[in-house]
């Protein structure tokens, strides 16, 4: 017959059992998580320097400076900001059709509108934006962000490579233009 001596006994064998157990596998070596690795949109490398400085120091963001410069928007992104750009590179740019294309650079009202859509003031940490988030651009159209295990879109654009940490903001490089809505 089980009393509840014998019960409380059994109880305390098995959680005994259990502790024991739970202590060995807290000791086993680790999983090997070596070959696991975060997507670059995940990581930040910090430049020092403006927006404008990084634009200008790196061959891919050429077009982006003549842009800026034909917009006389160099100055605003050299600014204290803080803020946050979505930086198309060559490659982007190179996707515009061309008629389009040649539409914005000859209207630079236009243009200046395309690339402040580019522009969200403050600086926006999107890298873990797991559920579709949207902000106000400094154009004043929304922008959307979402990430998944794989990449970060911004829009229809994908990031590509490390989120730049500069002196006045944050930059995501992008793959292509971002174009608002005309109406």
């Amino acid at each position: 017959m089980l009393t509840r001596r014998h019960l409380f006994g059994f109880v305390a064998v098995a959680f005994a059992a259990f502790s024991i157990s739970a202590v060995q596998a807290a000791d086993a070596p680790a999983a090997n998580t070596s070959s696991i690795s975060l997507p670059d949109f995940t990581k930040v490398v910090r430049v020092h320097g403006t927006i404008v400085d990084v634009a200008v120091s790196n061959p891919n963001f050429s077009t982006l400076v003549s842009v800026l410069s034909a917009t006389n928007l160099v100055s605003t992104l050299q600014g204290p900001g803080p803020y946050t750009v979505f930086a198309p590179t060559n490659a982007a740019f190179a996707k515009i059709p061309a008629p389009l294309l040649n539409y914005l650079v000859s209207n630079p009202d236009v243009l200046k509108k395309v690339l402040l859509y580019h522009v969200a003031p403050g600086i926006k940490d999107l890298r873990f934006q797991f559920i579709p988030g949207d902000f106000k651009s400094v154009q004043g159209q929304r922008v959307y962000a979402k990430a998944t295990q794989t990449n970060l879109r911004i829009n229809n654009s994908i990031v590509q490579g490390k989120v730049i940490r500069t002196d006045n903001g944050v930059i995501y490089v992008i793959d292509s233009v971002l174009l608002p809505q005309f109406r």
